[in-house]
């Protein structure tokens, strides 16, 4: 029942030819296509939205690697798509043989920094009201990341169903979210990538603290920068960035601090003058986070 109702929802969304995407394969198409899916989330318990960019030529090829990118603070599954134009620069660069053909799939992730914060859906006390642009939501929102999204895109797309050809990035929110599920489960993700992320080394919001960091225990499982130190990273590739006019610029240095110590597969680092922590920034850097994450170096 819940699969029907996944396919009744994608119909709804789009027209009959776009749906059967999700139900069998397509005959390749000269363009790239892109897709709006709702789905139930049994982590979470609820429905939930995910774009899905499927390349050119989709379907000429039996398997393909699969970018999870995660939205920021406030926004939704439509930020990676539509106002950091990832759809547009990943047509470019596929199109000029710069980077491999690849599924992109932006999730929601609500307000939840991508950790598992309660046993139920719900929303956190002091940081708003439910409907509120910025209240603080709560849930399983790491299961419904690392299971949940992941075994919907590889039941309906040729994908990769492998960590060699599974890749997480994120901005802001998004980008401590990547870096804590792809920190905490590197058997899943090969390649990572923390866009200017909200990372956190001295005073917080309260509220917020109380939601990923409730215990001393709890940060050691959540923070990206206690994982960096903890984890065996030897077989992922990161890729760390932020503007030199972002707040927290100075959390992700300490960051990068961190991974140049520890020995992973690859890592680095950019730091641009001028770049603020904003739209604008990720926009201009979209091209150089498609080059890390569609090169040919997988193990």
């Amino acid at each position: 029942m819940k699969w029907f109702k996944v396919l009744c929802a994608v119909v709804l969304s789009f027209s009959l030819s776009q749906a059967a995407v999700l139900a069998a394969p397509q005959q390749p198409h000269a363009s790239s296509t892109t897709l709006k899916a709702v789905f139930y989330s049994e982590s979470l318990q609820k429905e939930m939205n995910v774009n899905v960019y499927l390349p050119p030529n989709y379907g000429a090829q039996d398997k393909y690697p699969v970018l999870y990118v995660l939205h920021s603070y406030k926004l939704n599954e439509d930020h990676w798509f539509k106002a950091l134009q990832v759809v547009k620069k990943a047509d470019e660069l596929i199109s000029s043989g710069k980077i491999e053909p690849m599924i992109i799939v932006a999730p929601k992730i609500d307000n939840s920094f991508g950790v598992n914060s309660a046993d139920r859906t719900g929303y956190m006390e002091g940081s708003g009201k439910p409907g509120d642009e910025g209240v603080l939501q709560t849930g399983k929102y790491e299961d419904y990341l690392t299971k949940d999204v992941v075994n919907f895109v590889d039941t309906h797309f040729n994908t990769m169903k492998s960590r060699t050809g599974r890749y997480i990035g994120g901005t802001s929110m998004g980008g401590f979210a990547a870096l804590h599920i792809g920190l905490r489960h590197p058997n899943l993700y090969s390649k990572i990538g923390g866009h200017a992320p909200a990372l956190f080394v001295g005073p917080m919001w309260d509220v917020l603290e109380k939601m990923i960091y409730p215990t001393d225990a709890t940060r050691q499982e959540n923070d990206p920068l206690a994982l960096a130190a903890s984890q065996k990273l030897n077989k992922v590739s990161i890729y760390l960035d932020c503007g030199e006019q972002d707040d927290f610029k100075e959390a992700t240095k300490k960051l990068r601090d961190t991974l140049n110590v520890q020995k992973t597969k690859s890592f680095e680092f950019h730091s641009t003058p001028g770049g603020k922590h904003d739209d604008a920034y990720w926009s201009s850097q979209m091209e150089n986070y498609l080059l890390f994450y569609g090169g040919m170096d997988r193990e």
